[in-house]
């Protein structure tokens, strides 16, 4: 299997309604080569970005609803494990970022320095691509419960955002009433 396929079913798809988000924003960052996933070598970040999405959203899901955000080193681990990769190929990618402050000591301290480096990055990309508006419309209209039924079976994103494009005002209020979650999206998104 490839990466790309990987991530799409194993990460992406673990929660369907959260799924044209992910996509909507995983397209863009191949776009703009924030992630590769069709060369050797890329696997590792790939899946730490992939992951580190899920965890943006997780935040957002706890600052809007309060509910716990459970995403954490330990996906990644698991993904990359199943992937084939073990434990020295991902400390090797931890030591050649320096960015990731690494502890030879202490294994999971490695991990979790990797996926909040990693969270930071991909949420700086996100507001580098997105504004904080339509960040906040993405997230809410992938996590919210609306009453219609038909929401959370969007085809793509494109059907996604003609949802939020018809539904603007609505966001908007949602927006006033969440002014705490507008800042942290403005504010960088820090977890």
């Amino acid at each position: 299997m490839n990466i790309e396929d990987y991530i799409h079913e194993a990460i992406f798809e673990e929660k369907e309604q959260h799924r044209c988000f992910y996509e909507l924003i995983w397209d863009n960052f191949k776009e703009v080569g924030f992630v590769i996933t069709d060369e050797d070598g890329h696997e590792i970040d790939a899946v730490m970005k992939a992951v580190a999405l899920q965890n943006l959203v997780g935040e957002f899901i706890y600052r809007l609803y309060d509910e716990v955000n459970e995403t954490g080193f330990e996906d990644v681990l698991e993904h990359l494990q199943n992937l084939g990769f073990g434990e020295d190929d991902i400390l090797s990618y931890c030591e050649n970022h320096e960015e990731i402050e690494t502890d030879e000591d202490d294994f999971e301290v490695t991990m979790k320095n990797a996926l909040d480096y990693t969270t930071e990055i991909t949420a700086d990309k996100m507001l580098e691509e997105f504004s904080a508006d339509d960040l906040f419309d993405y997230m809410f209209t992938a996590t919210y419960e609306f009453e219609q039924d038909f929401v959370f079976d969007f085809e793509d994103y494109e059907e996604m955002q003609a949802f939020i494009d018809t539904n603007h005002e609505q966001l908007d209020n949602y927006k006033e009433e969440y002014p705490s979650v507008m800042r942290w999206i403005e504010g960088g998104m820090i977890c």
